[in-house]
């Protein structure tokens, strides 16, 4: 008896480790997202050249990427096609332009990577790993001033369950798309500190809704990444 006793206390031990690393996925997946958002508006100061943030959500493997690029900006560099990006090569050549040159044609230059965090996402409820909530659903608490301008809400998404974390990067990202079912999002930082949201329907803000994924864990309280514009403040609540 005292055998079987010792054995369900480690096994309860174990599970709560288990499903504790969820919970610590999460946050550590918010703050790595939050230092690279703000190292991308420095740089871009520190530079003088527009930095973009890209978050991918790659369909094969279901991993989000996020990737700082370094893009530069002047009237005679071709514009990104914000809305229907080819990510099948890569944000690097998604972010191509011709630079042009003192004498001759221009030249084809890839968007420059300067930095990339890649979120351990998984889609099963005991999977103990990182998820998303939808911003719709009302265990997302509304905003205080100033960022209570910022949309939250998904209206590109529909979900089984409002209430429900889910692997789907659609469905906690208020300013990503989905072309070509390709989850994916954009922010520009410019040399003078601002910020704009280069996809979906807002401009006030970007926000993502990270969650545990863990069933455990399923009314563990998300977290909000919000980064305003034009101001680029990143905060998380």
């Amino acid at each position: 008896m005292v055998a079987v006793a010792i054995l369900i206390i480690l096994v309860a031990m174990a599970a709560a480790v288990v499903n504790g690393m969820g919970t610590a996925r999460m946050n550590n997946a918010v703050f790595d997202v939050a230092a690279l958002i703000n190292a991308a508006q420095l740089r871009a100061i520190s530079r003088g050249s527009p930095h973009y943030i890209l978050i991918h959500q790659d369909p094969d493997d279901r991993l989000v990427r996020v990737r700082m690029i370094e893009r530069p900006d002047s009237p005679f560099l071709n514009p990104a096609n914000w809305a229907n990006l080819n990510l099948a090569l890569g944000p690097a050549v998604a972010l191509q332009f011709d630079l042009p040159q003192p004498v001759g044609p221009p030249v084809v230059t890839n968007g420059i990577m300067r930095d990339s965090v890649v979120l351990g996402t998984s889609t099963g409820p005991d999977s103990s790993g990182l998820a998303f909530m939808d911003l719709d659903s009302p265990r997302i608490k509304p905003l205080p001033p100033p960022f209570n301008t910022i949309f939250l809400g998904t209206p590109l998404s529909n979900p089984p369950d409002l209430n429900v974390p889910t692997g789907d990067l659609m469905i906690g990202c208020n300013f990503c798309i989905n072309p070509g079912g390709e989850p994916y999002g954009v922010l520009r930082f410019n040399a003078d500190g601002t910020m704009e949201v280069m996809t979906g329907l807002v401009d006030a803000g970007a926000v993502i809704a990270f969650a545990p994924s863990t069933r455990v864990e399923v009314d563990v309280e998300p977290k909000l990444l919000t980064v305003s514009a034009p101001a680029g403040a990143t905060v998380i609540f």
